[in-house]
């Protein structure tokens, strides 16, 4: 089900937080630089768009009242003007969260301890975790730190574990219990498997 409200960053019982130096900078360096290339786009769209207006304008002027000189000042006093009014009404630049980490591919392609990582969520994991229960999140945030895989894989992982419980529920409600320890035991079992280079450290 698709969450409406939006959610904070989950946090886990130890407070654990993944501490990678490099791709926590990457992180940050993909926000900053999606905001500037947003906000430069809309302002070179406006500015460019404001100008051919007002040359337009200007030779309307010129030609209508057949003082150049007047068009020229017109137009000076207009852009300084229409400058001004953008300068102090400008909307905050409009960025698309889910393609910011598009170079890192993505926030489902973050190793899953960033479920829990602050800036990962200024970076499109809400967006991307939309369609993800408040249960299914609450669980994977007690095993990202001990997951091999990405974001990605952790969400597949809860997701199937939550399906084997119902399966096996016969007739009883399916507690978070019950979903954890099925995924917490294939989680221990593909860490145990897992290669030392996809491991988070802490």
């Amino acid at each position: 089900m698709a969450q409406d409200a939006p959610r904070g960053v989950p946090a886990r019982a130890d407070g654990w937080r993944p501490q990678d130096a490099v791709l926590n900078g990457l992180i940050h360096k993909s926000i900053e630089q999606a905001y500037r290339r947003n906000s430069e786009t809309g302002s070179m769209t406006a500015f460019f768009g404001g100008g051919l207006v007002l040359l337009v304008l200007g030779v309307i002027i010129a030609v209508g009242s057949g003082n150049p000189a007047m068009a020229v000042l017109v137009v000076v006093l207009l852009a300084v003007g229409g400058l001004a009014y953008a300068g102090m009404n400008a909307p905050a630049p409009k960025v698309d969260p889910i393609r910011i980490l598009d170079v890192l591919g993505g926030p489902g392609n973050l190793p899953a301890g960033y479920l829990v990582y602050p800036g990962a969520w200024r970076a499109g994991m809400p967006e991307y975790l939309n369609k993800v229960s408040d249960r299914q999140l609450s669980i994977a945030a007690k095993l990202c730190r001990e997951h091999p895989g990405s974001v990605a894989d952790l969400i597949r992982l809860v997701m199937t574990a939550e399906a084997h419980a119902h399966e096996h529920a016969f007739g009883r409600s399916v507690t978070e219990s019950d979903i954890y320890r099925f995924a917490h035991r294939a989680t221990m079992e593909w860490a145990r498997v897992a290669p030392a280079p996809m491991l988070v450290e802490s």
